[in-house]
């Protein structure tokens, strides 16, 4: 038997023929970004620095001239396309037919919508950036036992995931109060939403949660008394009480390390979870204004 190692293959071939070539690694692996951010600059070091040099990717956008090129020359068999960000997710999903695709710094219920029409496709993997509700309601818990009732404030139609739902059906039915909200309504919505609950939990939903009503939604939650707890570091610098969410770079890490896991295209698994890192982030003037006490757990 005799043995050639070559550009990512081991080929092994005996006096009876040959047997199939075992792809070793990805033959190119592409960072796809919805937008040249800093966000997305930070997933891309993470990753970047968790994968040793011969695997470096190579970064581009969707707003770069470049970005359909190299994502075409990215689809194949043993390429690796890395989104980060739902536009960029839906990207790939519509422009490939053979490369591995993983996607990140994704919430799971945007992707879920990206994929609709693929079904559970196994080119396609994803480690969605958004904490279960479930969760976060124990996070919060620890830090403010105080904190029992917990409201959810969302347009209709968002929040239907298999997340959400276990977390009704496992949980006192009192503890999460639902308010659909359109924008007409937003400011009544909170106002009902903090008088008949302790806290209100934020939830990825843009039409909400947004620039433009973000203001306007902690003004009011805050002279109701009620803090919020967000999903973002945004929504904490905005003035939430306390933000559970994973750190950029914290995604761009745990990606790498999922891809080190793997041998190679041919080791490829399709999985779908949520990050398993998070970090939470304290408000503590807002605690001392509305004289909350928030324990180290």
């Amino acid at each position: 038997m005799a043995i050639w190692i070559g550009m990512g293959q081991t080929v092994l071939a005996q006096d009876g023929g040959a047997e199939a070539p075992t792809v070793t690694h990805f033959q190119r692996i592409i960072f796809l970004a919805s937008a040249e951010t800093p966000l997305h600059q930070e997933v891309f070091q993470g990753l970047a620095r968790t994968l040793p040099r011969d695997r470096e990717p190579v970064f581009t956008a969707m707003d770069s001239p470049d970005a359909a090129l190299w994502l075409q020359s990215a689809d194949c068999h043993n390429c690796l396309i890395i989104t980060s960000g739902t536009r960029a997710a839906e990207s790939a999903q519509g422009q490939t037919r053979k490369a591995r695709v993983l996607s990140i710094t994704v919430p799971a219920i945007s992707y879920e919508r990206v994929m609709d029409s693929r079904g559970g496709d196994p080119r396609f993997a994803a480690i969605f950036m958004d904490i279960p509700l479930e969760r976060r309601v124990e996070i919060v818990r620890q830090h403010v036992p105080a904190l029992n009732r917990f409201a959810i404030v969302q347009s209709p139609g968002f929040g239907t995931t298999p997340d959400n739902t276990s977390l009704r059906e496992k949980d006192d039915p009192l503890s999460l109060l639902r308010f659909a909200a359109k924008e007409d309504d937003l400011i009544p919505t909170f106002i009902q939403a903090s008088r008949e609950a302790d806290a209100i939990l934020t939830v990825p939903d843009r039409r909400i949660y947004n620039p433009r009503t973000i203001v306007s939604i902690m003004m009011t939650t805050y002279r109701q008394g009620t803090p919020l707890i967000g999903h973002s570091e945004a929504l904490h610098r905005a003035g939430a009480l306390m933000s559970i969410h994973s750190p950029p770079q914290a995604l761009g890490r745990e990606a790498g390390q999922y891809i080190q896991s793997l041998s190679g295209p041919d080791d490829w698994v399709a999985v779908r979870r949520h990050t398993e890192v998070h970090q939470v982030s304290i408000n503590r003037q807002v605690a001392r204004s509305l004289r909350i006490t928030v324990e180290e757990p």
